[in-house]
């Protein structure tokens, strides 16, 4: 009875036609030929993040790695990339499945920071169809899970989004809050961990070369 129940929601939700309405998508730009019909924009345009004028100009280094007493640490930039992806590298970096003493019922991960989670993105209608579930009272309360989209969240809190998705690439044991704890999400560009180098530097002005003092002109025929 159940899955036949299931069938029959799957078969509506798929024949609904007011479904299809329910995005960020507009009609008179979707374009047939595209690889994805529609790519979503997590923020309304009166909620985008804005860069000041008077910013100085920066760049992004990608990734930085840096040693100290506490061990290595990286520094991953988020702008523009897939969170899959993104959550691939994260998670294997806390593993530490890169280094030659990889252990795996130990941890001897490294630390990782990942800055500007707000500019992460996903494929397609995967902000409006992926869905997170949070239990208000260990999967007691009759109410069920309260569900969130991933548009929903990005608003709230664009560090829960990276963060969820390592957390689901990590081994479900024991060891997973100890690897949790080494991660670091931040929606902005620049963290605040003290003497860690950051991604995000500003762009530095070559100087400008001197004339040479002696040129061809200048010289005497012989």
């Amino acid at each position: 009875m159940f899955r036949s129940l299931a069938r029959w929601a799957r078969k509506t939700r798929r024949s609904d036609p007011s479904r299809t309405w329910q995005s960020f998508r507009d009609a008179k730009v979707i374009n047939p030929f595209a690889e994805y019909q529609w790519i979503s924009q997590p923020y309304p345009e009166y909620n985008m993040p804005k860069v000041a004028h008077d910013a100085r100009p920066h760049r992004t280094l990608r990734a930085v790695s840096h040693c100290d007493e506490k061990g290595w640490w990286h520094v991953l930039d988020g702008k523009g990339r897939d969170v899959g992806k993104l959550a691939a590298v994260a998670a294997r970096l806390l593993q530490g499945k890169h280094r030659v003493d990889y252990a795996p019922d130990r941890v001897k991960g490294d630390s990782v920071i990942i800055v500007n989670a707000i500019h992460l993105f996903f494929p397609g209608h995967t902000w409006d169809t992926k869905i997170y579930r949070f239990w208000r009272n260990r999967k007691t309360d009759p109410r069920g899970a309260k569900i969130i989209t991933a548009t929903r969240l990005m608003m709230l809190n664009p560090s829960i989004i990276i963060s969820q998705a390592v957390k689901g690439m990590l081994p479900k044991n024991l060891l997973r809050s100890n690897w949790l704890r080494r991660l670091y999400c931040y929606p902005g560009a620049i963290h605040p961990h003290w003497g860690i180098p950051q991604v995000i530097v500003p762009v530095q002005n070559k100087p400008e070369l001197l004339p040479d003092a002696f040129t061809f002109e200048d010289a005497e025929a012989p």
